[in-house]
């Protein structure tokens, strides 16, 4: 991010819950805030999700930088855009904390996804033994 005043954001949340939400607690693949969140997870889009209220109400953010991304395919078309803005207009202490929120969740996903192991608020990689091949002979001198 070499630009913080680039930031757009948007917030979605349930249409006929209003801030309540679903008045039933549903499966994370039924829920629409949650399978938009997942979807936008595999999209690698910048977003996070929080409960708002009641625990059954829910809202997804979704950050990006210049351009705004395609969200028709990922975005549950029982949600609504809730509010939105972008970051030359300041962003309030809520919004900042969610930015922060979305980034520090992708990078926990991308140092998963290299092998590393979280205990509490730190990240290790576990030691490999290396093996003894002519690929690794680089290693010996």
């Amino acid at each position: 991010m070499a630009e913080l005043t680039g930031i757009k954001w948007r917030c979605y949340s349930f249409r006929s819950g209003g801030e309540y939400g679903p008045v039933i607690s549903a499966p994370a693949q039924d829920d629409p805030v949650l399978r938009s969140f997942m979807r936008c997870v595999q999209a690698n889009l910048l977003c996070v999700w929080r409960r708002k209220i009641k625990p059954d109400a829910k809202e997804l953010w979704i950050f990006w930088w210049g351009e705004e991304p395609n969200l028709s395919d990922v975005i549950h078309h029982e949600l609504e855009v809730a509010e939105e803005g972008l970051w030359e207009c300041g962003l309030s202490y809520e919004c900042r904390t969610l930015l922060f929120k979305a980034i520090h969740n992708l990078l926990e996903r991308c140092l998963m996804d290299k092998g590393f192991v979280r205990i509490g608020k730190w990240f290790f990689k576990p030691h490999e033994p290396e093996e003894k091949s002519l690929g690794n002979s680089w290693l010996m001198v």
